[in-house]
């Protein structure tokens, strides 16, 4: 979705009702990629990216998981690298309940 959206880059994502236009976050082949609805369907939404590289692509609503409201505001620049560590350190501080065998 470049110039709009970078890769890697963290957006805001709300579960409201989406519409042809709005840019949206989806699961698909276990990955969550980020495309524009170019039209909607009763059984999900059709994909494409902006740049015309991207062959349509139905989701259904099930993999969609929300619009994108906005990108991070805490995204870029010194503000961005600070945000950056301040969040990985609360990641490694945060109790993991996953079980290893």
């Amino acid at each position: 979705m470049l110039p709009v959206f970078k890769p890697g880059e963290t957006v805001f994502v709300s579960a409201v009702i989406l519409k042809t236009g709005d840019c949206a976050v989806y699961a698909y082949e276990g990955r969550t990629l980020l495309h524009r609805i170019i039209k909607i369907a009763p059984g999900g939404a059709w994909f494409a990216d902006d740049a015309g590289r991207l062959e349509p692509h139905l989701i259904p609503w099930e993999k969609v998981r929300g619009k994108v409201l906005s990108r991070n505001p805490l995204a870029g620049g010194l503000c961005g690298f600070l945000y950056s560590i301040f969040r990985r350190s609360i990641f490694k501080a945060w109790p993991r309940s996953e079980a290893r065998p």
